[in-house]
């Protein structure tokens, strides 16, 4: 019995079945390329799919970023006195205003400007990317919430506005109500009696109906002592105001509308490494000047560039710049100076990159993107007139 056991182990230890070793390792090297040949197309698949996310989302930031440019510039002018201008305070006792731009900067209006139009371009003024200057922009667009609404009361000088909202039902509403007519410091207001203008920024309110134009504010909008272009030359324009306003025929009464004063520019200081496209309303703040007030509307943005066509009834150029050339009468408008009144359309060019550098080829996406937006309230011109 024992002499049979050992046998029947010889006989197992001896059986064909089971792997050689030879066997062993073909099967392992097949399974290695296998394995190999489907991992590369696993990694294939993933630098793939990272490359589509990044394309789709830089292509998504820059969709959002020129969607908000272009709904901002097609209201531009909408709401302005003929021409598209608005009075600035001028001649003696006047200084220059400041204009919005990126962080760092502190623009001014041109010297001796008496005018601010509905469109300030501004070649080259913003951060250098990549080795190339950025353009900023400054659009001026009436609120259709708060316009023309008479007044009640207007302050020495110039000094404040009394404004009393009407109700259906017979009744007023101050100013200061929560709702589209709210006034709040900060906000600009342009005042126009006949083809007189004056543009102000509220610097407080007495919480009811009264809003005050302190000197001064951080635009330097309210400059009571020049002698043209402010609230004080505007109450002396004939005739003299009479408040409340009187249903003569001929009177001429003094109406407030609010302005928006809407910025484009590039921002590379908060985040160097990823710089973004900011959208900035007035100053943002009443009393001091601050360019870090600006909203974020799109990051990852490398480029913004601006070119205008313009109806200067002789040769109408497109993609003018208004650059030092053109300003002076020797560029795009040769032999006359470029009018930025007599801008009608807007011409917007947005690069982006991806959020990150592609697992592929270790760079980064950049895609861009144009549009050309026309000024629905400028559009329009008289041909028999200059505009």
């Amino acid at each position: 019995m024992t002499i049979m056991k050992n046998r029947a182990i010889v006989n197992l230890r001896n059986s064909p079945a089971g792997f050689s070793l030879m066997e062993l390792v073909v099967s392992m090297g097949v399974t290695i390329v296998i394995m190999g040949a489907v991992m590369s197309t696993m990694s294939d698949a993933i630098r793939a799919n990272q490359s589509t996310l990044l394309v789709t989302g830089m292509n998504a930031t820059l969709r959002t970023g020129m969607d908000l440019m272009t709904r901002d510039v097609l209201q531009t002018g909408q709401g302005l006195p003929s021409g598209g201008v608005i009075l600035l305070p001028s001649g003696a006792g006047s200084t220059q205003i400041k204009l919005p731009g990126p962080i760092g900067t502190a623009y001014q209006s041109l010297v001796g400007a008496t005018t601010i139009s509905a469109v300030v371009p501004g070649p080259n003024l913003g951060p250098v990317v990549n080795g190339v200057a950025s353009d900023t922009i400054t659009v001026l667009e009436a609120d259709s919430a708060f316009d023309h609404r008479s007044l009640t009361a207007l302050g020495a000088n110039g000094s404040s506005m009394t404004v009393s909202i009407p109700q259906p039902d017979g009744s007023t509403e101050n100013i200061s109500a929560a709702g589209p007519d709210t006034v709040l410091p900060g906000q600009l207001m342009m005042l126009t009696k006949g083809s007189q203008s004056a543009l102000v920024q509220v610097t407080r309110t007495d919480g009811v109906q009264t809003a005050f134009f302190d000197s001064p504010d951080s635009l330097n909008l309210n400059q009571p002592l020049a002698a043209a272009g402010n609230l004080k030359a505007l109450m002396a324009t004939a005739p003299a105001d009479v408040l409340p306003a009187l249903p003569a025929a001929q009177y001429i009464p003094t109406v407030v509308t609010r302005i928006r004063m809407i910025s484009y520019y590039l921002d590379t200081t908060t985040v160097p490494t990823r710089p973004r496209l900011v959208r900035r309303m007035n100053n943002g703040d009443p009393l001091v000047f601050n360019n870090t007030l600006g909203n974020v509307v799109a990051f990852d943005v490398e480029g913004l560039t601006l070119s205008y066509d313009i109806n200067n009834s002789a040769t109408n150029p497109s993609e003018v710049r208004f650059n030092a050339a053109d300003l002076a009468g020797t560029g795009s408008c040769n032999p006359n100076p470029c009018n930025t009144n007599q801008i009608r359309k807007v011409d917007v060019v947005l690069t982006g990159r991806s959020r990150v550098v592609s697992q592929t080829t270790g760079k980064f996406f950049r895609n861009s993107l144009a549009a050309e937006i026309s000024l629905r309230s400028l559009a329009f011109v008289n041909r028999y007139t200059s505009s």
